[in-house]
């Protein structure tokens, strides 16, 4: 299993941040497109950084002298249209100024606003790894292997943005600043719970354990500055009366599931799980698989994610067999031999590479 490049993460920040600029400088940004720019600057110091970067790099501080430029002609508009020919229909003229006004305002203000924040705090586990962090609020996040997250702590706020992998959040109580964890396109907002996010393909499945969280959408780059076909979700700022759903202790829900907006249709309901199947999924907390019914196909998948092993089927077959059983994450050995207990074949031509198969399927 090849451990993802570091670089990955960053790379997203940086093409996001040039789309944003891209499309500042092509002069289309709605009113919509303002309020998720700075919901998007807002959401990490690492985006504010990059933005800023990116303006300077390609010239576009001279985005800010243009805006500058804007400013200066929509006010020059707004006192010729103080003219009587103003009465003849220049309110629309006059309404566009102002707009364009407050719009240039707005992005200069977002890109060159006070000081640059301070880097976040970066926590990562390697394959195999496993980590427990104490947060200054006396937050708890505990990582699970190949897992990365970046820590930012603010005077009215606490965010955390899941990279890769999954974590497990044990929240301290603190109303005043809300406790967001940023994972692919969505955000879980609480303010004293315990929770879990895993992030695969873009995806979030968010588990809760305690209390009650606010799982809702969040704003992606725009998609036709990036060159791409991704759909872009909706601009306004969640109503979370609306468009936030609560997921409660022993419910589960996928990001997917979320809607865009406020006006979209109801999402589906947050699944709702044992304690015993809470347990399960949370096993790799105690450095344990606990694998239950569990297909031979998924099972293969989370022991790949744990170890630098790759696994290979020699018969499809075998994918959909059931295996169970509990075992240390690093125990390699241990699973194997219950693999052979079942009558399943293992080999291993060569270190790290594993190939199963039916033991009469020679």
């Amino acid at each position: 299993m090849v451990e993802r490049p570091k670089l990955t993460a960053d790379s997203e920040i940086t093409a996001e941040a040039c789309a944003w600029v891209a499309q500042i400088e092509s002069g289309d940004l709605s009113s919509a497109d303002l309020l998720a720019l700075r919901e998007w600057i807002n959401r990490s110091p690492a985006h504010t950084r990059e933005i800023r970067a990116v303006a300077a790099l390609s010239g576009q501080l001279s985005i800010l002298t243009d805006m500058a430029e804007v400013h200066d002609a929509a006010a020059a508009m707004s006192s010729r249209l103080r003219r009587p020919a103003w009465r003849r229909g220049g309110a629309a003229l006059a309404a566009l100024g102002l707009w364009i006004a407050v719009a240039a305002g707005l992005v200069a203000m977002l890109l060159l606003r006070g000081p640059v924040p301070p880097e976040p705090t970066i926590y990562a586990t390697g394959v195999g790894e496993y980590r427990t962090v104490a947060l200054e609020d006396g937050s708890v996040v505990k990582l699970n292997t190949d897992s990365r997250v970046e820590v930012d702590y603010q005077e009215t706020r606490r965010r955390i943005r899941l990279v890769n992998g999954e974590a497990l959040f044990e929240v301290a109580s603190d109303p005043d600043r809300p406790f967001v964890v940023f994972s692919g396109d969505a955000a879980a907002e609480a303010v004293g719970t315990a929770f879990a996010v895993r992030l695969r393909e873009g995806a979030a499945e968010l588990a809760v354990i305690e209390g009650a969280v606010a799982f809702y959408k969040v704003f992606a780059a725009p998609a036709k500055a990036l060159g791409t076909d991704r759909a872009t979700p909706s601009a306004e700022k969640p109503d979370r009366a609306r468009a936030a759903v609560i997921v409660r202790a022993g419910q589960t829900l996928l990001s997917s599931a979320l809607p865009d907006d406020a006006g979209a249709p109801a999402p589906a309901a947050p699944l709702a799980v044992s304690p015993r199947e809470l347990q399960r999924r949370l096993s790799w907390t105690e450095g344990l698989f606990d694998f239950s019914e569990t297909p031979l196909e998924e099972v293969v998948a989370e022991i790949a994610r744990h170890n630098r092993v790759r696994i290979e089927f020699a018969d499809d077959e075998l994918r959909s067999v059931k295996f169970g059983g509990i075992f240390r994450t690093g125990d390699l050995d241990a699973l194997l031999e219950a693999l052979e207990r079942m009558g399943i074949e293992v080999e291993q031509p060569d270190e790290g590479r594993i190939i199963l198969r039916k033991a009469d399927g020679r």
